[in-house]
């Protein structure tokens, strides 16, 4: 699913909106999301899951043209982790029985 997909579908949920205004809801909430995390803020939406950050330790990789030793710095990564309401609802329209 895409923006504006999301957009669509919560137009067509909500029928006092039109288009473009869900696409201003969608975009309000994007943009709320992306400066919380540069705020090192986490962010939870009941039963779906929750993003925050996390920092990647530095590294010794190799650059795959020629082979040699690269130093990859410390950096920021945003974690998502899923809840066990969303896990249990993709596992059983999925047919499957556990969580994994």
């Amino acid at each position: 699913m895409v923006k504006s997909e999301l957009a669509l579908r919560l137009a067509a949920r909500n029928k006092h909106l039109v288009y473009k205004d869900a696409q201003i809801v969608v975009d309000l909430i994007i943009v709320a999301m992306i400066d919380a995390l540069v705020q090192e803020r986490r962010i939870e939406f009941r039963d779906f899951g929750s993003f925050s950050l996390r920092q990647r330790k530095p590294r010794k990789a190799r650059n795959p043209r020629n082979g040699a030793v690269v130093n990859v710095q410390s950096k920021p990564r945003i974690y998502f982790r899923s809840n066990g309401e969303l896990k249990q609802r993709v596992n059983a329209s999925l047919g499957k029985t556990s969580i994994q």
